[in-house]
């Protein structure tokens, strides 16, 4: 359910895209934002969901030149020596908002 802090969204988790995107995108690839879906091989935890919040974010704030923008600060910081998707300021943003998540115990 969307709330005030959390922006309208929708998952779809299909898991035989898993191989495809780990050989082609990354290895340890889980899932991608495109506007408000979020598309992955398995349901997400919290903080996963969390940072997939913070692209579906930043595609709304940023709308059609997200990708272009994106690719920009790979560049960036492979330019800086850098990792293109760890250093990746978007990247760091939804590590952020990822780490920010408190996971409580099931009691």
């Amino acid at each position: 359910m969307a709330g005030p802090a959390t922006p309208r969204h929708r998952i779809i988790v299909l898991p035989w895209i898993r191989g495809i995107m780990q050989r082609f995108v990354l290895p340890n690839w889980l899932a991608i934002t495109l506007g408000p879906l979020i598309i992955c091989w398995r349901p997400l935890e919290a903080r996963e969901l969390a940072h997939e919040l913070a692209h579906v974010l930043q595609w709304r704030r940023h709308g059609l030149r997200y990708p272009w923008r994106y690719w920009r600060a790979s560049e960036a910081a492979q330019a800086a020596g850098l990792d293109r998707y760890r250093d990746n300021a978007f990247e760091v943003e939804a590590r952020a908002a990822e780490l920010s998540v408190v996971e409580t115990p099931i009691a």
